[in-house]
């Protein structure tokens, strides 16, 4: 989608100058990625698009970094944001995608897409959409399983789009599909309410071999357990200016500390389990100095760190 970032505080404000950039949270990651890993990753972002000037926009800007799967459909509209920062330190992002192009996906047009992949990324944000699409999600994971195609699933809540309740009985079918679970330690209380640690969390939906689990903690860093051991690195201590994109921009550290350049016949889920310690430290270092870094800077992708700004902290 298209957002609007103001320049300014306080609500939104037509007539303020916004800083609008291309933003969402898969094609983030997809972008984000592509900047630290710019030759050796084939990545290809995949939804539907309205036929309008911000679908004309998105695919203009996204073509430059990334491969683009996302026809143009006549008489189908794109989702907008509007992203407002306010003095007390509060972020607001709100939303026009109602009956966008991208919540009328269904599989048919996902399959070949996820037939050729290695790695596919997927959020909680795609199912709450709409039926269809929460439809889609579950035939794209099912056709992952059966392939044996790594699964990264970030659950990106967002309480515009759907309650705790209904969130939660959503998330535990798809978590059992993912290789890679990301989730935040605030996120996980909203919707399990449950009262525990990041630690903890991460335990909880750890779904055994091949697979790890990921809390993040906000300032404090992020945990991993792989079901052997919980790695815990801690976030560096950054000026915050926009918070918005960070957690893409962690996942897209994660994906390059855990696959970066690997064959197709070594991006699968026993290459995950085969992962050492030292390996997952450094993954877990890289997604939090691209998550901390990205908040310093205003821009869901434009933030993103440099691999030779990231290596300075490694």
């Amino acid at each position: 989608m298209v957002q609007y970032n103001a320049l300014y505080e306080g609500q939104y404000d037509p007539e303020g100058e916004h800083l609008s950039d291309v933003a969402g949270a898969e094609s983030n990651v997809a972008v984000n990625l592509a900047r630290l890993e710019p030759d050796s990753l084939d990545i290809h972002w995949v939804s539907q698009l309205g036929k309008d000037e911000s679908g004309e926009l998105i695919q203009q800007e996204l073509s430059k970094k990334i491969n683009v799967d996302a026809p143009l459909l006549a008489g189908e509209k794109t989702g907008v944001s509007y992203l407002n920062h306010y003095s007390d330190g509060r972020h607001i992002k709100t939303y026009d995608r109602l009956g966008s192009a991208a919540s009328k996906l269904n599989f048919d047009f996902l399959e070949s897409h996820i037939s050729d992949a290695d790695v596919v990324h997927v959020t909680g944000i795609t199912p709450a959409l709409s039926d269809s699409c929460q439809e889609a999600t579950f035939s794209a994971l099912e056709k992952c399983k059966s392939q044996e195609t790594t699964v990264c699933l970030d659950v990106n809540y967002r309480e515009q789009l759907w309650a705790p309740d209904i969130a939660r009985v959503t998330l535990d079918k798809m978590i059992p599909y993912s290789s890679i679970f990301k989730i935040g330690l605030d996120e996980a209380e909203a919707i399990w309410k449950e009262n525990l640690s990041g630690e903890e969390y991460a335990r909880k939906f750890h779904q055994g071999k091949s697979t790890i689990s990921v809390v993040t903690l906000g300032s404090e860093g992020a945990v991993l357990f792989n079901g052997h051991s919980m790695t815990k690195q801690s976030g560096l201590k950054v000026e915050v200016i926009d918070p918005v994109g960070a957690g893409d921009a962690f996942v897209a550290g994660l994906l390059k500390g855990l696959l970066p350049g690997q064959s197709q016949s070594e991006q699968n889920t026993n290459r995950i389990d085969s992962l050492n310690v030292d390996r997952l430290n450094y993954a877990l270092r890289m997604a939090n100095i691209c998550g901390s870094m990205t908040c310093t800077r205003k821009g869901d992708t434009t933030a993103m760190p440099t691999m030779a700004e990231i290596e300075e902290y490694l």
